[in-house]
């Protein structure tokens, strides 16, 4: 039979138990008490447009007939949206690909012309080499596509370096026309892991709103959102306030967090306050750039 001691010790762990709605802004998780979650609506296409200018201030949605304004979470507190490092990665895969065009062509060119090139020849001068072996996302399926390209990106290079020795004792005529052809091929092999990485990316590029209620019933705001994570129970020991200790010295901090939550196996969970984001006062804990 359980003793007394035991069950009040159990019911005294559990009142200190904090169940924490989190969702990522990028890599960083941010949550709020469960208990602040109304509902979630993915309809963000109903946001109404209206002419005020406010950091962070979409518009408004109306909810059972109440007219609720709509906060995007991540320019609200000052930092980049998980859609704006989409729409960025997007023009970077562009950027990459344009890139090996002009790298080819403007090797084609210098194995004719005979004048220097001017580009980086070697795969471990090359930028994009650097990007794609660095590269990291919590989507791995994404991650797996960027890797791809190493290979057939470290191959592009390698033709244009054997090109560049060949043309000495061959002539350029011969050894253009065969580096052009394995340029393309390689061309046609990026052009595809390309189209791949957008679409994984665009098929990622949808939000959320998050509707926030004080009472349980009605919305107070909504806010837009990128990526939900899930509901976490941390215990009150696992909790760091910005109101004392550390973190109070910093005053951004303090403006926007009540505090962090932090355990070894996990990313740290930044608890916002539902209060202080809809304050007319607007704060940032960090400038986008």
């Amino acid at each position: 039979m359980e003793s007394n001691t035991s069950r009040v010790s159990k019911a005294s762990k559990f009142t200190d138990q904090r169940q924490v709605f989190t969702f990522f802004v990028e890599e960083m998780m941010f949550g709020l008490n469960v208990d602040n979650v109304l509902m979630l609506d993915q309809n963000i296409d109903k946001i109404q447009r209206v002419p005020v200018e406010e950091q962070g201030f979409c518009g408004v949605i109306k909810f059972q007939g109440v007219v609720v304004p709509v906060l995007d979470f991540a320019h609200r507190v000052g930092i980049r949206s998980g859609l704006d490092a989409k729409k960025q990665l997007l023009e970077q895969i562009s950027q990459r690909e344009s890139q090996h065009l002009d790298w080819v062509q403007q090797l084609s060119q210098s194995l004719t012309s005979g004048d220097t090139f001017l580009l980086d020849l070697a795969t471990s001068d090359c930028d994009s080499a650097l990007w794609f072996r660095q590269f990291d996302s919590r989507d791995e399926t994404l991650n797996d596509i960027i890797h791809a390209f190493i290979e057939p990106h470290n191959q592009l290079h390698q033709a244009g370096e054997q090109a560049m020795k060949q043309v000495r004792r061959e002539g350029s005529d011969s050894v253009v026309n065969d580096f052009k052809h394995k340029a393309n091929q390689v061309l046609l092999t990026l052009k595809t892991l390309g189209k791949r990485a957008k679409e994984q990316v665009e098929s990622d590029m949808r939000q959320v709103l998050l509707f926030i209620t004080d009472d349980g019933k009605t919305p107070r705001y909504a806010l837009l959102i990128d990526e939900i994570n899930d509901v976490i129970s941390y215990d009150a020991a696992e909790f760091q306030s910005t109101a004392n200790g550390a973190l109070s010295q910093i005053k951004k901090i303090r403006e926007i967090l009540l505090g962090i939550y932090s355990r070894d196996d996990q990313k740290d969970c930044l608890l916002f306050d539902i209060n202080k984001l809809a304050d007319e006062q607007q704060t940032q804990v960090k400038s986008t750039a």
